[in-house]
């Protein structure tokens, strides 16, 4: 009987531990990190080359031509900001718009073609605008700007209105407009105003813009002023440092380039590649001299000479006391790139160079950069140094042993951008 009962227990125990396994909950709690992301940072580089002389003359804009043709962006309609668009031609431009601008180039344009309907109601406008280059003094120059519009217009450089033509009639009589250029970028803006005549058939009753700005800078046939380059912050294509036709012993220059990176902080190197030393022929001078008959590699590199400061002010002059020097020697030893040069994010830093054909002496103590083209150069007669010039920026952080000698790069192209 005692035996039965334990037995009993014993089944009724297993029960209510399997009921009591089957209900038991433990206690919890949850904590949750929502929306997590990892982003690639980014970088960019773009440069501007604003500073550049030749034997103490400096380089300046020679000639600038804006007209009205499709790289003129429109921007606004009826004063309200519009994501911007380029302009389109006016492939019909009505009979009566018979107003000479001065330039054969220049087109009626518009934002649509034809002129939309709504158009023709209200006094509608667009907003029209394109940038311009200008360097070096205006003195001497002569400019020479026309608008034509249908119907009236007002023109604005860098924000301030520069002239109107408040007529009807302006797509017959264009308004003749002066101003001074702004040194770097210049903005012109254009408010056209179709006028509301209560004929609303585009039609009869169409728009257009139709301009044509001119600025010589007189620069005659000086070799260097038409030739040099001087530009604004942008991504380099076909742009040039340096092109000259005629250097000759004792010939020297300067330039700064300035480099503005976007994004992460960066180390930005600068080297030479493709490097062409062409001899172009031996004469007698050269032979005279040391060259081979026989010889068809040019020997110019060898002679010219370079100094390159971390120019902070870009000023173009090297200041010892404040300003460090990344590289002093021949033009050849640019292939192996100048010391690294540390910039922020968001920020910019100028290189300085100065040129030299001949034997280039930096005092440094002063920074005066002087050149002496005394010595028999004449192996380097009738030579040519054709190289490009390639600007590299890589991030700073997780990259502290980073060099521009150890660049793992292809040197043999100069698209690293």
């Amino acid at each position: 009987m005692n035996k039965k009962l334990i037995i009993s227990l014993s089944i009724i125990g297993v029960v209510a531990a399997v009921a009591i396994g089957a209900t038991y909950a433990y206690f919890n709690v949850t904590q949750t990190s929502t929306g997590n992301i990892f982003t690639a940072g980014t970088m960019d580089l773009k440069i501007d080359h604003t500073l550049e002389t030749y034997n103490d003359v400096n380089c300046k804009t020679c000639s600038v031509e804006v007209i009205s043709d499709t790289s003129n962006m429109v921007v606004a309609h009826n004063g309200v900001a519009i994501n911007p668009t380029n302009a389109v031609l006016v492939s019909n431009p009505h009979p009566r718009w018979t107003a000479d601008v001065g330039n054969a180039n220049a087109k009626w344009i518009w934002a649509t073609d034809p002129t939309l309907v709504e158009d023709t109601y209200n006094n509608a406008s667009y907003t029209f605008t394109k940038t311009f280059d200008w360097y070096g003094p205006f003195e001497g120059a002569t400019l020479n700007f026309s608008v034509g519009s249908d119907n009236s217009v007002v023109v604005y450089l860098n924000g301030v209105k520069i002239g109107e033509n408040n007529i009807e009639l302006g797509y017959q009589i264009p308004v003749s407009i002066s101003f001074t250029p702004a040194q770097g970028t210049n903005e012109l803006k254009f408010v056209v105003t179709n006028w509301d005549n209560g004929d609303h058939n585009p039609a009869n009753n169409p728009a257009g813009l139709k301009y044509a700005l001119t600025i010589n800078g007189n620069c005659g046939d000086d070799y260097f002023k038409t030739n040099c380059q001087l530009w604004g912050l942008t991504d380099l294509t076909s742009q040039h440092f340096w092109m000259f036709n005629d250097v000759k012993p004792g010939d020297r220059g300067s330039n700064v380039i300035s480099l503005h990176v976007n994004g992460n902080d960066a180390y930005v190197c600068a080297f030479v590649t493709n490097e062409q030393n062409n001899e172009n022929g031996v004469n007698s001078d050269e032979i005279k001299a040391g060259e081979s008959s026989t010889n068809i590699v040019g020997d110019l590199s060898q002679y010219l000479n370079l100094v390159v400061w971390e120019d902070k002010n870009g000023d173009g002059i090297y200041n010892p006391s404040g300003e460090a020097e990344l590289y002093k020697g021949g033009f050849d030893g640019l292939n192996a790139g100048i010391a690294k040069l540390p910039i922020v994010g968001n920020g910019d830093d100028n290189l300085g160079i100065a040129w030299c054909f001949g034997t280039q002496i930096v005092d440094e103590h002063t920074g005066a950069i002087s050149c002496d083209g005394s010595a028999n150069l004449n192996k380097a007669q009738t030579d040519s140094l054709l190289a490009d010039l390639n600007l590299y920026a890589v991030q700073q952080r997780n990259n502290a042993n980073f060099t521009c000698s150890g660049l793992n790069v292809d040197k043999s192209s100069p698209k690293l951008f």
